[in-house]
């Protein structure tokens, strides 16, 4: 199990937080999406993003790009975070349909951890 220590980077993170994150990323491969662990935090999106990046910069979890189309409830596609914005024109795996403006896509991002981590 990989320990994050939140005195330097996480300050702002209360005990009950570190509880909830903890129990939260127990297993590995967990996911979660910013505003699904702002809310069960009760803490602000930005704030929830940059627990996000300390668990990424550390190597504990892969942060994904997740493409929404109108033609799904689901995302439709995932790419690496560090990879960018998908590139256009782009064809939806779901319907086919080629995609020539950013503004038929909604994006979301998510982490999915690579291990179990506790923090503390």
């Amino acid at each position: 199990m990989a320990r994050i220590d939140c005195a330097n980077r996480l300050t702002f993170l209360s005990e009950h937080h570190k509880t909830l994150l903890s129990k939260h990323f127990s297993q590995p491969s967990q996911t979660a999406q910013p505003r699904e662990l702002a809310i069960k935090l009760g803490i602000h999106y930005s704030k929830v993003i940059a627990i996000l990046a300390v668990l990424a910069a550390d190597g504990y979890c892969q942060n994904w790009l997740l493409i929404y189309h109108n033609c799904s409830e689901t995302f439709v596609d995932r790419t690496p975070l560090r990879s960018g914005m998908p590139k256009l024109p782009y064809v939806c795996p779901y319907c086919e349909i080629t995609i020539y403006n950013y503004d038929e896509l909604k994006l979301d991002v998510m982490a999915e951890t690579e291990m179990s981590v506790e923090f503390i």
